[in-house]
């Protein structure tokens, strides 16, 4: 994802400049006055929605150090949708991406051996299998019912018979969703 906006760490929170949100949005209004009347507008709380600091590197044009403000990315997002404008837009959407991105659950990635990661898939099979399922998959494939057992105890590793009960119990799966779902549905009803 392209950064449109610096977003930083501030006491331990994303947080973003209000004067580059300010620049970014285009909002054709000096920065004090916007971010006051903002502020002020939409009921914004110090320490809470945002922080003031003075930016000693900075000096505005009377040579007093800039007033900077650091917004969380609720009250940025909330700045960037009262603009109406595509810019807003553009920035809502942005940090909207940025939260989904910062709350999405971290898959791991595990490292397995061959052998266990054969292991793990026919124990994910064996999971979602039903009573009668190996031999009905024996018979469709016409193999020794035998074989297909040694496959489910780790001592055949046939692609082929592998991906024939994977189906199997994928089909199995996909059958149960519905079915706990009308439960669910049954049960809440009650």
């Amino acid at each position: 994802m392209n950064q449109l906006i610096t977003i930083s760490e501030n006491n331990g929170q994303k947080a973003v400049s209000a004067r580059e949100l300010h620049s970014f949005l285009e909002v054709g209004r000096d920065f004090s006055n916007w971010i006051k009347n903002r502020i002020q507008e939409y009921g914004f709380i110090e320490n809470e929605d945002f922080e003031v600091f003075a930016n000693s590197g900075e000096k505005e044009k009377s040579g007093r150090p800039a007033i900077e403000y650091a917004l969380t990315l609720d009250m940025a997002k909330e700045l960037a949708m009262v603009e109406k404008n595509t810019k807003g837009k553009q920035a809502r959407r942005y940090f909207i991406a940025i939260e989904k991105q910062a709350t999405a659950p971290k898959v791991e990635t595990i490292k397995l051996s061959k052998f266990d990661q054969k292991r793990k898939l026919i124990e994910l099979i064996r999971e979602n299998l039903k009573k009668g399922d190996v031999k009905k998959v024996a018979h469709e494939l016409d193999v020794n019912y035998n074989t297909l057992k040694n496959v489910m105890r780790y001592n055949n590793f046939s692609p082929k018979l592998v991906q024939a009960l994977y189906n199997k119990a994928l089909a199995n799966k996909q059958t149960a969703l519905p079915i706990n779902e009308m439960i669910n549905q049954l049960t809440l009803d009650l």
